[in-house]
């Protein structure tokens, strides 16, 4: 049974949880392996992450190998790291939710590149690092036009918090930051449409990538105390076991994961996460926590609307 979930009950991965329905952490690090243990809407990778902690934490386990696959980019091969994340997960998920559906998708696809954290958006061509910033040229490109349609409409219906959830008209108001290894690109084919958002790991795996991953973000305006449907679909190019996760956060919350693994690699997927609004401006960001060298990732078709 499909039930609402808040974001002022769902976990954060720092060091601390939130709710009633959730258990204090004992020793919780602020890194991104609780995240690709907990939260998720697979009730079957709960069950099986929750039982995994159950029998790590029952004695003191020293192991290198064996560790749940969809945490394995995140957590490596460090027992504490798994320590850490079971010691403050959720003790229920019946209040999660997902829907799949699929549809196939060929890809061809024209890059930006990065050997620095920068953030870039689509009315911009600089990039900028801190403490100081440097210029660099963003491309959007497909097979057959560089520039979106000019008749394109940045909202999929008028209920729609989310502007340009299709990017039919290419990237803004998105804001998509680049880690060194990565790239991203608004490219052909999209979801059943002309276009969809790219991330590509091109490069070897920044050891930043744990902490500060490359990620996809827009504030979107809400009215807080609503229940709200956000759905998007995602593409991941291969399931390995390794290649990682995409994670959703609402106003830095974390709020859901989703992998090639979960729903099956090489079509579009649908994602479904329910909540209520905590704040009429609502901060949606997707973090790319990827594993393998090379991997294509894509975002599309991303909506929030009231539930009534």
């Amino acid at each position: 049974m499909e039930r609402l979930i808040t974001l002022r009950s769902v976990a954060v991965w720092a060091c601390c949880l939130l709710g009633a329905n959730l258990v204090g952490a004992t020793s919780c690090n602020a890194d991104n392996c609780r995240r690709a243990l907990f939260p998720t809407q697979s009730l079957s990778v709960y069950s099986s992450h929750a039982a995994f902690c159950a029998t790590f934490t029952a004695s003191v386990d020293t192991r290198t190998t064996g560790f749940p696959s969809k945490a394995s980019a995140a957590c490596g091969a460090a027992p504490a790291r798994y320590s850490s994340a079971c010691s403050c997960r959720p003790t229920i998920s019946s209040t999660l939710t997902s829907k799949t559906t699929s549809t196939t998708s060929t890809t061809s696809t024209t890059s930006t590149s990065s050997t620095t954290p920068t953030t870039t958006s689509a009315t911009s061509t600089s990039s900028t690092t801190s403490p100081t910033s440097t210029s660099s040229t963003s491309s959007t490109s497909s097979p057959t036009s560089t520039t979106p349609s000019p008749t394109c409409t940045t909202y999929s219906n008028f209920n729609d918090g989310v502007k340009n959830g299709g990017f039919e008209c290419g990237l803004a108001p998105w804001v998509a930051e680049d880690i060194a290894g990565t790239t991203h690109s608004v490219t052909s084919p999209g979801d059943a449409s002309q276009f969809a958002y790219e991330f590509d790991q091109v490069g070897p795996i920044s050891p930043d990538s744990n902490m500060h991953p490359a990620a996809l973000s827009q504030d979107i305006k809400l009215v807080s105390g609503v229940p709200y449907n956000l759905q998007f679909r995602t593409y991941f190019d291969k399931c390995t076991g390794s290649e990682g996760f995409v994670g959703v956060m609402l106003n830095h919350q974390p709020v859901y994961t989703v992998d090639a693994c979960d729903k099956g690699a090489g079509a579009f997927k649908d994602n479904l996460v329910q909540f209520y609004a905590s704040a009429d401006l609502t901060n949606l960001r997707f973090e790319f926590l990827i594993g393998e060298n090379p991997a294509t990732v894509k975002i599309d078709n991303v909506s929030v609307v009231p539930l009534h």
